[in-house]
This record gives C-alpha cells, structure tokens and sequence, in this order.
C-alpha cells in the first residue's frame, strides 16, 4: 500500500513539472503563470469599469517591469552608438584604402609616362 501511495505521488509530482525543462531551454520562465498580464493585472474590475488600486505586489512587478525596459533601452542604445562608431571608422578605412589606392596607380602610370619620355628622347 505505501508503494502505491509513493508512486502516485511521484507521477503527481513529475505531471506538475510537464513542460518545466522545455520553458527553461529557451529562455522563459520556470511556469508559464510567472509573468505576464495574468500576473500583473488586477482580477476584476468594478461594475462601473474603475479598476482596483494595484497590490504591493503588483506595483513591485511594476516596477521592476520598468526597470527591466529602461535596462534594455540603455543597452541598445549602447549598442547603437557603438555600431555607429564602427561603421564610420570603416568608411572612413575603406575611403583612405581607395584613395591610396588612386594615388599608387597615378604615380605607377606617371612613372611609366616618364620612362616612355625618356626612352623616346
């Protein structure tokens, strides 16, 4: 009898945890109930459509909601920025490559104008 009783507890265990492995793979919470609009939101609404004051709690997600986004939004920028920088010091690499480039084959050709000249003389 407590064999049985252990094993259903188990499979009731492990039944609780179904997708638990596959949302934390890829990068999502634990449960799927940890985040998100069910989460933060009030439950109900008054007959004349007020909502309630929000729990501690949920001004805790809140706020920690828009911390989260102003995190983000310095790290892009961050990123823009530097992306910026490096895209124009590789204009400016490909713009100093190209005229050194320009200038080689004119004094190559000038070189070659001035030893025709002089084997002509």
């Amino acid at each position: 009898m407590n064999n049985l009783i252990r094993r259903s507890l188990l499979n009731q265990i492990n039944l609780n945890r179904a997708g638990q492995k596959f949302r934390q793979s890829i990068g999502l919470a634990r449960s799927g109930n940890e985040e998100g609009p069910l989460h933060d939101l009030p439950d109900f609404h008054y007959a004349n459509g007020d909502l309630p004051a929000p729990t501690d709690k949920q001004k805790k997600w809140i706020k920690a909601r828009i911390n989260e986004a102003k995190i983000l939004n310095e790290i892009v920028n961050d990123v823009e920025t530097q992306r910026n920088k490096v895209i124009g010091a590789i204009k400016t690499l490909e713009e100093n490559a190209i005229n050194k480039s320009i200038q080689n084959k004119k004094q190559k050709k000038m070189q070659k104008d001035t030893l025709f000249e002089k084997k002509n003389e």
